[in-house]
């Protein structure tokens, strides 16, 4: 099989993690793999056409890295903008999984790479896809798991054996319930915290009515948290401005990346708080959580430093319960979910219509309403009260996410397009 994949590294840390799990699944189909240095492309392009030539060759990469007209992957015009990209000039097809939003991708999707193809984490995000970009390819796709590093990976390193890489990725055995139990953390929580009032800033310097109008929608999406981003925010932009045209609605979709983070933001300040000040310990890993106003900061335990992917695996799988919040993804899911599956750990989740599709309440995870947080401390200390019933919901989750939600399941669905 002649045939080349592509992935990057060096750019972020988490997308590189998840590319590297790919990597893996790929790699032991008979795929050979080249990694493009993201802080030396220069270098890195010029092996690449060493390597690409005379062979098929697909660059699977994520939120655009290599394709947003980085130096030494692009040709300039005279102006000096990104004009020609290596990956046109030798014909390789481009895979982009995009991990937010479509609105923070404005500027790059209105001059993509020929024939690329586009997933999205998110049904709602594609249908935006197909609404505003009809003739970028984009499809749904899920984010997965991580699996714990193993051997070599560990170092940034795949084995290698006559030519041929072999997956050393594995699922975590099923952890025996006597062992479960002395698992140190009863709550965990893998993220870092940005206080709100850095995002409000971005706010402050509009004038008085933009600013009162960017409120209005924080506001509703406060009062009704189950909203979609697109089709509320459109609701409030067609009442200011009836006669938009798609054109325009993007073009001020774009404006709106403060308030997706604002309320992202908001709803996980308010859930871990409402955890902590309701009783219960919780153990978050992530960066700038002693920075948090809580009435109980005996209970927020912090790691107090940013986390990286390995760690927050580790972490993940020291803890009974794994909590997550959705970065507003109403009909997809987060990758918090599927790791701590995998790591036969219990989920404790806000919902979504996919997660709905894909996993039922106490049997594979278990789900909390935004719109009623007052009632998520008793709900954890129930769960804690019954840790058999919590480790079985456990084990089935970890079943289910082993055998349809690693990154070997998302390479798998990527490889119908090589």
């Amino acid at each position: 099989m002649d045939k080349l994949i592509i992935f990057c590294e060096h750019g972020v840390e988490t997308l590189t993690y998840f590319s590297k799990q790919m990597a893996c699944a790929f790699a032991s189909w008979g795929y050979e793999i080249f990694w493009m240095d993201m802080e030396m492309t220069g270098l890195g392009a010029w092996k690449l056409r060493q390597m690409a030539r005379g062979r098929q060759a697909v660059l699977i990469t994520f939120n655009f890295i290599g394709l947003s007209g980085e130096e030494g992957l692009w040709e300039l015009d005279d102006a000096g903008m990104p004009q020609t990209s290596i990956w046109e000039k030798l014909d390789i097809l481009c895979l982009n999984l995009m991990v937010d939003h479509p609105l923070y991708y404005y500027k790059v999707l209105k001059h993509p790479v020929p024939g690329m193809k586009t997933f999205c984490i998110d049904r709602d995000h594609a249908a935006y896809m197909r609404r505003f970009y009809p003739e970028i390819p984009c499809e749904f796709l899920p984010l997965a798991g991580n699996l714990p590093e193993t051997g070599g990976w560990a170092e940034n390193k795949i084995l290698t054996v006559s030519n041929r890489t072999k997956s050393i990725l594995q699922t975590p055995n099923k952890e025996p319930f006597g062992q479960w139990m002395q698992r140190p953390y009863p709550v965990v929580f893998t993220a870092n915290y940005v206080p709100i009032l850095n995002i409000e800033k971005q706010f402050q310097n509009l004038e008085p009515e933009y600013r009162d109008f960017y409120h209005e929608i924080l506001e509703a999406f406060v009062q009704n948290p189950r909203q979609e981003l697109f089709s509320c925010i459109e609701r409030f932009l067609r009442r200011e401005m009836p006669d938009l045209d798609n054109a325009g609605i993007c073009e001020a979709m774009s404006t709106m990346a403060a308030v997706d983070l604002w309320i992202r933001t908001f709803f996980r300040e308010k859930t871990v708080r409402t955890l902590a000040e309701g009783g219960i310990r919780v153990h978050v890993f992530g960066k700038d959580w002693d920075r948090v106003s809580c009435k109980c900061p005996g209970n927020l335990i912090s790691s107090g430093q940013m986390t990286d992917s390995v760690s927050c695996v580790r972490a993940v799988a020291q803890g009974k319960i794994a909590l997550n919040t959705m970065p507003w993804f109403k009909d997809g899911a987060h990758d918090r979910i599927f790791t701590a599956m995998l790591q036969n750990t219990a989920v404790l989740t806000d919902d979504s219509r996919y997660l709905w599709e894909e996993f039922r309440d106490m049997d594979t995870l278990v789900y909390y309403d935004l719109k009623h947080l007052e009632a998520l401390p008793d709900r954890v200390r129930e769960l804690l009260k019954e840790p058999q019933l919590l480790y079985e919901t456990a084990c089935r989750g970890r079943a289910a996410a082993a055998q349809f939600h690693t990154w070997e399941c998302r390479a798998r669905a990527l490889r119908e397009y090589l």
